[in-house]
């Protein structure tokens, strides 16, 4: 663990969330993991973060050790990332979000964003809303009654050739802990969160580090005003297959 590291409970919404807090200087940043990770998603690139400035990661409801809800909700999460920053007294900080969370990341700066000094999407979802009808219904078929093997092979899906076999045991192993009820509510959400909306609301600095290769419309990079960071040879989890590469795509946003 880096130097200085922090690690406790601060009160969500609906129970209690793990939080990482360590480092020092410059403007702070936050870094919420996606659908099925935990902040330990991030322990490469947090560790090489601390060495210059304050990093906080967390789990998210229903995650790794924060506690299970109720209510899994894009909403909800982002009132979570709210109480997390307000607990910690961050004035104003860098919000950085993976995979699934560009829509927390997406909704929370579009309410606050007196508070984001930028943001940042890592291979995250800017707007699926305008998807075709029929592809969130077979989102909506396909989630419902998940089981812990059809998880599993869902997420083994999503990793594909590219991840590292170290990746491929880190995420399995981080979906196995989570609450299943959150993933089908939450993907569900995904479908229909106005992300462009929520973007015009924000503008401030806006940025997409994400692995190169097949684009899809549902990309933060496709958001107005965003600039576009590739890396090459990783797959969607890029800040476990190359935590140096996707560190120094942070540290230059951040400069």
């Amino acid at each position: 663990m880096a130097a200085r590291e922090r690690v406790g409970f601060v009160r969500g919404g609906a129970g209690k969330l793990r939080v990482s807090d360590g480092g020092e200087g410059g403007v702070p940043v936050v870094l919420v993991h996606g659908l099925g990770s935990e902040l330990e998603t991030w322990r490469p690139v947090l560790d090489r973060l601390r060495g210059s400035r304050r990093a906080v990661a967390y789990d998210q409801r229903g995650h790794g050790q924060s506690e299970a809800a109720g209510e899994y909700s894009i909403a909800a999460l982002a009132e979570d990332l709210g109480r997390v920053v307000e607990q910690l007294a961050l004035p104003q900080f860098w919000l950085v979000g993976h995979s699934f969370s560009g829509t927390v990341v997406g909704a929370y700066a579009a309410e606050h964003p007196e508070k984001v000094a930028g943001a940042v999407y890592v291979d995250a979802v800017g707007d699926a809303s305008r998807s075709a009808p029929e592809m969130k219904e077979y989102f909506r078929r396909h989630d419902a009654d998940m089981t812990p093997e059809r998880l599993q092979s869902a997420y083994g899906e999503m990793l594909g050739p590219k991840a590292a076999p170290a990746t491929r045991t880190a995420v399995l192993a981080s979906v196995a802990r989570m609450d299943l009820k959150a993933f089908a509510a939450l993907r569900g959400e995904m479908g229909e969160f106005d992300g462009l909306s929520a973007a015009r609301k924000y503008r401030g600095p806006r940025f997409a580090v994400e692995a190169d290769g097949e684009d899809n419309p549902f990309r933060a990079s496709h958001l107005p005003g965003t600039k576009r960071i590739a890396i090459p040879g990783v797959s969607h989890w890029l800040m476990l297959d190359d935590p140096g590469a996707t560190a120094h795509a942070l540290e230059e946003v951040l400069r």
